[in-house]
Order: structure tokens, then C-alpha cells, then sequence
């Protein structure tokens, strides 16, 4: 690979981005992750509505996630009686997030997307014994104004939150970015309002990006001075899920059912996350039996 091939990898490689004005009067992250958002799209096989949903709680987990540290992590949950039971998009600040779709089965408002519903937002946290979560109404269930309404109802942080995801004509992700700006405390009324009009005319974050622009020059548009770039993270859609972890998880079911499991020939387990397929053998199944049985002596 030549030397102009990595830099173009280097360029086309999701990432977010957190800064503060020089000022100390907003804080900010900015994202721009299509390949994210094109594997979980191509992993859950979504149509063009779900990809839009889910893109968006993505990119949202994935800025809440820049604010932590290390290996904490933020998951979001949009929960309504649409189209859609449940988006769920899970991120760690080091940059990791998955994420999916559920389909409601028996929809009350067959014609919206997620209609009427919650959304929760929790933390898992260094120090923390218990996760930290919070509860909103959907309020546009588009998840930009829902993710805003949270942060300065729930968290009392007036917050602004642009996510844009954009599907080509055949369904398929073009593009997908977003920002989340933050107003500290006493920042002046006059800038919260210029930048709320900015993100107002801005138009689509995604449309940007599209034009070769970078998270830094999302957040410098934005932001209504200097800026300080605090962090910058490279963004995977990743899933730490493995045929260890299922088998950990399956002893927990007890030898009747592990057996029972067996004699059915219910060796496939499909990871709800990330949809990927293990199968367990048999050798795993007799490992597992003799496990169960080993705790019973």
C-alpha cells in the first residue's frame, strides 16, 4: 500500500472529536461515522427507516461515550409502540459501538416509526457499583430532539444535538455524522441563541461531512469561538461478543436445559448486538454437561 493509500484510509476513517471554546463557555463532540453505521446496516440488514433510527442512536452513543474515560460506557435505548420496539446503540469512549433494531410485532401506530415511548440513557461508570440511567417521553422520536430534551431536562445541561444520517437511492448508507454541543455554566444567553441558530441553518451535519469536511471542521462551524480540541478517537462498530462468553452465559441455565438444548440440536446462538452466528459443537455441549455436572458434586 502506497504512502498516498494510507493517508486516504486515514481521512475515510470514522472518528469523533470533543473540544472546548478557549473561552470555557461550551463544551462539544463531533462525529463522523458512515463505516459504522454502513456494517451495523449491512450486519441487521435494516431498510432505509431502521438504518436512519439506528445511525442516529449510534452516532448519540458514540458523543455521550466521548465525554467518559477508558472503558466506561454509555448505552441508549429508544423504546415506543411503532414500527420499532427498540433501537439500541451501546458505545465506550475508546471507541467502540454496536448497536440494533428490534421490529414490534403487534404495532399500536403501525404509521410511525417509534410513536409513543422513552428513551433511557445509561452509564456505566468507573467507581460506580450500580449503572446510572435516566427517563425521558420521546418527545419527536427522531432521536436529535429526544437526546437534547434528556440532556437539559434530565441532566440540566442545555444541550443542542444535530445527528444526520443520509441513504442513497437503493436504501443503502451514504453518510452519517453528528454534533453535541453543551452550554457550561454562565455562558451568555446571547451565544447559547447563536449557536442554537447556527445549527438551525446549518442544514444537514451529513451533507457537510459529504463535502470532505472532518469532525474539526463540524466543530469549528459550530462552535461560536476559539476552540480547543481535547480528544480525537477512531470509531469501529465492534462487538465483544465470542463463543466463550455464550458458553459462561449457558451454564448459568443449568444441566436439564443445556441437555435439553443438546438432545434438540439447538446449537446456533445468534448475537443480539451485532448478529453474528456461533454454533456450538458437540464436544462444546459435553464441556458445558460435565462443567454442570462438576458443580452438583
Amino acid at each position: 500500500m502506497n504512502t498516498n493509500d494510507v493517508k486516504k484510509r486515514l481521512l475515510n476513517r470514522d472518528r469523533s472529536a470533543r473540544a472546548i471554546t478557549t473561552d470555557g463557555n461550551f463544551r462539544a463532540a463531533a462525529i463522523i461515522n458512515t463505516n459504522a453505521v454502513r456494517e451495523a446496516q449491512k450486519r441487521h440488514g435494516t431498510d432505509p427507516a431502521a438504518s436512519l433510527l439506528l445511525g442516529r442512536a449510534l452516532s448519540a452513543a458514540s458523543l455521550l461515550a466521548s465525554f467518559l474515560k477508558g472503558e466506561e460506557r454509555v448505552s441508549i435505548e429508544l423504546m415506543g409502540n411503532g414500527v420499532f420496539k427498540k433501537i439500541f446503540a451501546e458505545a465506550m469512549q475508546v471507541g467502540e459501538v454496536r448497536g440494533y433494531a428490534e421490529i414490534n410485532a403487534t404495532p399500536e401506530r403501525p404509521d410511525e416509526p417509534l410513536g409513543i415511548g422513552l428513551l433511557r440513557v445509561t452509564r456505566v461508570l468507573y467507581g460506580k457499583f450500580e449503572p446510572i440511567s435516566g427517563v425521558v417521553a420521546l418527545q419527536r422520536a427522531n432521536v436529535s430532539s429526544d437526546l437534547a430534551y434528556y440532556l437539559t431536562q434530565s441532566e440540566q445541561i442545555p444541550s443542542a444535538v444535530l445527528l444526520d444520517v443520509d441513504v442513497d437511492e437503493s436504501g443503502l448508507v451514504r453518510q452519517s455524522a453528528g454534533v453535541i454541543v453543551q452550554a457550561m455554566p454562565g455562558a451568555p444567553e446571547e451565544l447559547i441563541e447563536q449557536v442554537q441558530n447556527t445549527l438551525a441553518t446549518m442544514g444537514s451535519v451529513a451533507h457537510f461531512a459529504s463535502s470532505g469536511n472532518q469532525v474539526e471542521d463540524i466543530l469549528r462551524r459550530i462552535m461560536p469561538s476559539e476552540i480547543e480540541i481535547i480528544n480525537k478517537t477512531p470509531i469501529d462498530f465492534f462487538c465483544r461478543c465470542s463463543l466463550e462468553r455464550y458458553k459462561s452465559i449457558l451454564l448459568t441455565l443449568g444441566l436439564n436445559e443445556i441437555q435439553s438444548m443438546k438432545d434438540a440440536n439447538q446449537n446456533e446462538l445468534v448475537c443480539h448486538y451485532c448478529n453474528k452466528t456461533f454454533t456450538l459443537s458437540e464436544k462444546d455441549f459435553d464441556e458445558l454437561l460435565a462443567d454442570l455436572r462438576a458443580q452438583k458434586n
